[in-house]
Formats: C-alpha cells, structure tokens, sequence
C-alpha cells in the first residue's frame, strides 16, 4: 500500500446521538484529491454511513452544498484539495442534520 491519510470526520445523528464526536479513517493517498474524494472513499470502503453531500451532480465548485471545515477553514470539500491528514467538519454544527449535512440555506455560521 501507498501513503495513507488519517481523515477525521464530524458524525452526529441527533436523533440517536446525545454528543457529536469524530471517527477517524485511514484513507489511500493520491496526488490531487479533494476532500471529497476522501469522503467517497470512506462512504465506499469503509463506512457507508457517512452522511454528506455527494459530488454526483457537481464537483465544480457550483452548488455549494458541500461546504464544510477542511482543518479549521470554511471551504468547498469538492474543491479543497487534500495534502495530508485532515479533519473535515460542518461549518455550523447547531444546524446539522447528520455528520456533513446541515439544513439548506443554513451553511454560514
């Protein structure tokens, strides 16, 4: 196996969760990936579970709903690309409805 990453990922289902917390995956490395493709490949291969916007309409930087925090910082996980370990997060955890996914409309904090 190549460079692996360790990808922490916000999971909160507040409808059977009573904290939010973070899972940690171990995620292939590859030159030019985006956090989303981090996100595929967890949803993928290692926890379908996962709840966040999927690219299969997008992945341009259009639509915005995969806005999130890659490391602390607002940004489009379709668009940011990933160096090395990364934490990815909600921007606004108050308006999640499951790990990634906040309510429309609401993804400024």
């Amino acid at each position: 196996m190549g460079k692996t990453i360790h990808v922490k990922v916000f999971k909160y289902n507040p409808a059977i969760d009573r904290e939010p917390g973070f899972q940690n995956y171990l995620v292939p490395f590859e030159k030019g990936m985006s956090a989303m493709d981090a996100l595929d490949y967890i949803y993928q291969n290692l926890d379908g579970s996962v709840a966040y916007y999927d690219h299969a309409g997008c992945s341009l930087g259009i639509c915005a709903r995969c806005t999130g925090k890659i490391n602390g910082k607002a940004g489009l996980l379709c668009q940011t690309a990933v160096e090395g370990d990364v934490t990815l997060e909600p921007v606004n955890a108050s308006k999640v409805v499951r790990d990634l996914v906040m309510r429309r409309g609401e993804t400024r904090e």
